[in-house]
């Protein structure tokens, strides 16, 4: 291999490696110089000795499993998708149905063109059409080439023409895509564990025993359900509550809200209060608008890369490298082009922090008291941006009094976060002084009771140091992009005056076992009930009770299920033309790869469908009600749905994304909301060479930008000539008194005082649920709001809490081959993720008597679990951090081999943050003892 080229490829020079792209070992840029083209690389004696020096590295499986330290942690990191390459050749074991007791012995298909992870041309497979879709798993929103072979998914590339995806693939070949997106859902599509029918319950819950029916049958019953749950309980229609996702696609949630808002229930939510919701709601509260402020790629409004020329980055309680790997790999590439300088502040080392110049191991639930120590040093050192301060800022000077006052100093927050006053204060001081920098967060953040609370402390942060609206600042909350599907007015029908529940869905079940503030009866379902939601003793109660009836939207056979009452098989992202967004409120038109697999239906068509049933049976109101108020064509025609019903009710925000423009200018330029038409003033205003390349609007990717091609998107008889901060007064509302009285109604404050959560390992000031419920001044998900509990902020939790159970417990994403509990369905994303596990710190292990590989208990006052312990000195001393997503009902990690593990989960409580409705996953009390 001297000559740098290949006997089985010898016209060609080598420039990269098939088989370390593909398996063996992700090379950095000389490696690839190494290696052949040919695609016989089990035959190239580079390539074996490369398995050879992978397969030492592992050891033996299980030996590999339960060894797991920190030199074998970045190993691991560096072997990536060489983990998948080995587990393939391992081979999938089909086993029997075992998990199920369907009557009539149903089964599934297990399609071919799945037992290969990539299938090249000599294998003499040819496609019959390349079909541009893509990927929903995450917000990176990769698009895919998806080849296809007599109707079925064959080979999965990336477009190169993507920006984000370009570099990170094979040189002409394809462009960048994670393992989740190159094998995961062709895994997911084909899968003999699959759900492709109507489901009905035959037998007791707990259990997997069901019957197929027909479409007629599940929607007569369900829509007769409906109808007597309105017609004849105390409760009437506000007794059904419904939970969808617009992870799949930009259509999912709208068609739910609406038919909830028709049946007459206040009770409908989304997949954002248990993912992260509240750093768009923060901003909505501080700023007038909540999204991600700045975005990805070439701007031609200000002429940057926006985020791609920030120049300092605070990662602040996200896993951006696992969570949104394509994404990151731009960020990575922007980083060394502009030179810029990233600090991650998280509990553990990430691999995000891997790739930064400072890691911060701040403890679990303390983020907000750094932001104040950062603040305390930034005002009294006078760092702020004086201009921006006064001229856009609104409460400034109440802040500066405030936070001396409180005596939130750096020596303060020291001793509350564990980070030395020394580098808080640095921290602070490189943060002011260059410029642009930006702040992004995640569940880091979000997932804590004082969720909004620290999100807005943290836009504090941003505004007083001038970050705010300009390319390559902001304050980037992931997760928040503010897109939703836009429909014409309901005609006729119920309004609705009541207030809902709490918002999040952990409060279904906290309504139905304490009848607080009212009992619910039935639920839509779409996700994973028991791994989603906190307390999982608490849900599976729940969902035992005779008097609810649960409909679960579903793939796969999953934990919850086992207490569905039926089961409605929903699709995959390939089956159906939709629109997706990435993380910066650019969209995408994907097309439908392949035809559904089986009696499968989309969400949007289920509820029109549904809808029509309802007109069968419903005697209040008449059958054009419940038809007139839908068109098939929604769901049978994805253009006509964008066109004629989202962007024309679109307004300002999305009324120039049509179907027709995200197709024709794709992938190169994907258009960020807003993005108003021409004919809109603040599109007028517009030079040329601002355009996209069709002439039009190419979308805002600077958010609050102090220029007419924002502010005019604002403009009101108040404000003719526009606003930068769309709220009442134009301004970042930091404090004012009527907000300060908005706030104090549900017990919380313009100006917050430090809290966290209710079981931390140094009994710090938390929050108290008062058995009073007030309407939320945050959040409403119908026209009569949704109820919260008022609290009480500051007080001191029970002690008895952490004398039974000494140590901090966090949670989070196992590793970047999973996205939540569906991930864990494709044979290969689960040998990547095969076990869930216990990390803890040297100390730790040595202070508990364990090394890494032992079988621990892990204890709270819900319940407990078991898992094998991995030591890693990249955590915090005193916290164990413990994965989520898995479940014990994932059939497919016993097949290969594996365990089915419990879901995290039984250790959580439903804590949750009043303006948000955010549960407590990160910041929990636990004792670990030895097995």
């Amino acid at each position: 291999m001297e000559n740098k080229r290949c006997s089985y490829y010898e016209d060609k020079p080598v420039k990269s490696c098939n088989a370390v792209l593909n398996g063996i070992k992700v090379p950095t840029r000389r490696e690839t110089e190494l290696f052949c083209l040919s695609g016989h690389y089990d035959k190239c004696p580079t390539f074996i000795e490369k398995e050879k020096e992978v397969r030492d590295t592992m050891k033996t499986d299980e030996e590999f499993r339960l060894s797991l330290n920190r030199r074998s942690f970045l190993k691991v990191a560096a072997v990536g998708s060489g983990a998948v390459l080995i587990a393939n050749r391992l081979g999938f074991v089909e086993k029997s149905f075992a998990m199920h007791t369907w009557k009539d012995a149903t089964t599934f298909e297990q399609f071919p063109f799945t037992e290969k992870l990539i299938w090249r041309p000599e294998d003499g497979v040819s496609v019959d059409k390349v079909v541009r879709s893509g990927c929903s798993f995450c917000p990176s929103a990769c698009w895919h080439n998806v080849h296809v072979k007599d109707g079925r998914a064959l080979n999965v590339y990336g477009e190169p023409g993507n920006p984000m995806q370009a570099g990170g693939g094979v040189e002409g070949e394809q462009g960048g895509v994670c393992a989740k997106g190159r094998i995961g859902i062709v895994q997911l599509l084909y899968n003999k564990y699959r759900i492709t029918r109507p489901m009905k319950r035959m037998g007791p819950k707990p259990s997997m025993r069901f019957e197929p029916v027909s479409w007629d049958q599940a929607f007569t019953e369900i829509a007769q359900k409906l109808i007597e749950i309105r017609d004849n309980t105390p409760e009437g229609a506000k007794a059904v509550a419904a939970k969808t996702t617009d992870r799949v696609s930009r259509d999912n949630g709208a068609p739910q809200f609406r038919f909830m808002h028709m049946y007459g229930s206040p009770n409908t939510t989304h997949e954002g209060y248990i993912c992260n919701d509240a750093g768009g709601i923060a901003q909505g509260l501080t700023l007038g608008k909540g999204s991600q402020t700045n975005g990805f790629g070439y701007d031609p409004i200000t002429g940057t890369y926006d985020l791609g020329d920030s120049k300092y980055i605070i990662w602040w309680g996200v896993n951006d490298a696992e969570s949104h790997p394509i994404t990151h790999s731009w960020f990575r590439r922007r980083k060394e082009i502009v030179k810029a300088k990233w600090v991650v502040i998280d509990p553990r080392m990430t691999p995000t922090a891997l790739a930064a110049e400072t890691w911060v191991p701040v403890k679990p639930g303390t983020d907000m008291a750094l932001a104040f120590g950062m603040i305390h040093y930034i005002i009294n050192n006078n760092l702020i941006d004086r201009d921006f301060v006064d001229k856009w800022v609104a409460g400034y000077e109440e802040l500066k009094q405030f936070i001396n006052a409180k005596g939130y100093s750096p020596q303060w927050a020291e001793g509350i976060t564990g980070i030395p006053a020394k580098s808080i204060e640095k921290l602070a001081r490189d943060y002011a002084t260059t410029k642009p920098a930006a702040i992004v967060t995640n569940a880091g953040i979000n997932h804590h009771v004082n969720a909004v609370d620290c999100e807005r402390v943290l836009i504090f942060l941003v505004a007083i140091t001038g970050n705010l609206g300009i390319p390559g600042g902001g304050h980037i909350a992931m997760h928040n992009s503010g897109i939703g599907v836009s429909f014409p007015p309901i005609k006729g029908g119920p309004a609705i005056t009541e207030a809902g529940i709490p918002p999040q869905p952990d409060y279904f079940i906290r309504a139905i076992n304490e009848g607080k503030p009212y009992k619910l009866r039935m639920i839509f379902y779409q996700g994973n009930m028991t791994t989603q939601n906190s307390n999982t003793q608490m849900v599976k109660k729940a969902l035992m009770n005779p008097d609810v009836t649960y409909v679960s939207f579903n793939l796969f056979p999953q934990e919850d299920t086992e207490y569905a009452d039926y089961i409605l098989p929903t699709q995959t992202f390939y089956e159906f033309e939709h629109v997706h967004r990435r993380l910066d409120r650019a969209l995408m038109f994907r097309d439908k790869a392949v035809e559904p697999i089986g009696e499968t239906k989309s969400e949007l068509q289920i509820w029109i469908e549904l809808s029509d049933y309802m007109a069968k049976y419903d005697k209040k109101n008449p059958p054009e009600y419940w038809t007139g108020n839908w068109d098939p064509r929604w769901w049978q025609d994805k253009r006509y749905f964008w066109d004629e019903i989202c962007s024309k009710n679109g307004g300002s925000w999305a009324g120039g994304i049509t179907a027709d423009r995200m197709l024709k200018l794709a992938p190169k330029h994907m258009l960020k909301a807003p993005c108003p038409t021409m004919d809109h003033p603040a599109a007028k205003v517009l030079k040329p060479n601002q355009l996209a390349e069709d002439g039009q609007h190419p979308g805002i990717s600077v958010m609050f930008l102090d220029d007419p091609a924002w502010k005019l998107l604002w403009a009101n008889d108040k404000f003719p000539n526009g606003r930068r901060f769309p709220n009442d007064i134009d301004k970042v509302i930091i404090y004012t008194k009527e907000f300060d009285e908005k706030m104090k109604a549900i017990g919380h404050s313009a100006l917050p005082e430090f809290y966290t959560s209710p079981e931390t390992m140094d009994g710090l000031p938390t929050i108290k649920y008062l058995n009073e419920f007030v309407k939320s001044p945050s959040v409403s998900n119908s026209a009569g709001g949704n109820l919260v509990h008022k609290v009480q902020l500051g007080v001191t939790p029970d002690p008895e809490i952490k004398k039974k159970y000494p140590i901090q417990l966090t949670t989070g994403r196992p590793g970047v081959g999973v996205f939540h509990t569906i991930s864990h369905w494709s044979w290969s994303l689960a040998q990547i993720c095969k076990d869930r596990y216990v990390q803890m710190h040297p100390k730790m292990a040595a202070k508990l008597n364990v090394k890494a590989g032992d079988m621990v208990k892990v204890e709270t006052q819900r319940g407990s679990i078991t898992g094998p312990v991995m030591v890693w000195d990249g955590i915090q001393e005193e916290t164990i951090y413990i994965p989520f997503t898995f479940g014990n009902k994932q059939k497919v990690h016993e097949d290969i081999g594996g365990k089915a593990w419990d879901t995290v989960n039984v250790l959580t409580e439903h804590y949750y943050d009043t303006l948000s409705g955010q549960n407590e996953y990160k910041c929990q009390l636990c004792r670990v003892t030895k097995v």
